[in-house]
């Protein structure tokens, strides 16, 4: 079974970190409603066998013009983000969706302890954008950010702003060492958070939620198991690989 696609045009690009796009598309079809954390396919005209398909989480929420925002970093031999990174004010996409339940329940939670690692920030930032525009109906937000360098947090300026000015809301930027062989460096540093943050908030309304590649997911997953007691399913993960 084919999934229905619509066209969307490119209005706005934007480098917003070392080989990180963000990407605005107008939609020419019908619109695409969603929940803050899914994500869209886009189907690229290339590859041996085209349509490429690919995955991309929406970086901002629903908005009155109906935008949708795209946000992936440069993988090195990647076809769709060499695409995607080489498209022009004007042009189109195929795209699809949405997708994926790494979403919010509904009501929100009272309180939330989010983790992600360079790009994987992108579906959480929808998320609290989200939640920001609704006053924050939650009460207490905890977020660790990881990345392997302070360049590579992506939205960190406004994440910085939005706890300043938010009091429910913590956040916990962490980077590692590039020189270090380990494929996360930085976890030893992410286990204390994680660890120091679950003692603080206890309670059994807790939801965590981490995003990233699986070589973070996973051990993330695994500590928050461990320190806080959470059934593997209570852990709502998006991974990208």
């Amino acid at each position: 079974m084919s999934i229905p696609t619509t066209q969307a045009r490119v209005t706005g690009l934007q480098v917003i970190a070392p080989g990180v796009c963000e990407v605005v598309l107008a939609q020419l079809g019908a619109p695409i409603r969603f929940a803050p954390g899914q994500w869209l396919s886009v189907h690229f005209p290339i590859g041996p066998r085209p349509p490429l398909i690919r995955a991309y989480s929406l970086a901002l929420p629903e908005n009155p013009a109906g935008e949708l925002v795209l946000c992936t970093d440069l993988v090195p031999g990647g076809l769709g983000s060499s695409y995607l990174h080489q498209l022009k004010v004007g042009d189109e996409l195929t795209i699809a969706g949405p997708f994926g339940n790494f979403v919010l329940p509904e009501p929100p939670p009272a309180q939330l302890l989010l983790a992600a690692r360079f790009t994987g920030i992108v579906p959480l930032r929808c998320i609290l954008r989200h939640l920001a525009a609704r006053d924050f109906p939650v009460a207490s937000i905890a977020l660790v950010y990881s990345a392997r360098t302070p360049a590579e947090l992506v939205y960190h300026a406004e994440l910085a702003a939005l706890a300043e000015s938010c009091p429910g809301f913590d956040y916990f930027p962490i980077t590692g060492d590039v020189a270090d062989g380990e494929e996360v460096p930085e976890m030893p540093a992410i286990t204390a958070a994680l660890r120091s943050l679950r003692t603080a908030a206890p309670d059994a309304e807790l939801v965590p939620m981490v995003s990233g590649v699986k070589e973070f997911v996973r051990p993330v997953r695994a500590a928050l198991m461990e320190i806080g007691g959470f059934e593997r399913r209570a852990v709502r993960i998006e991974s990208y690989d």
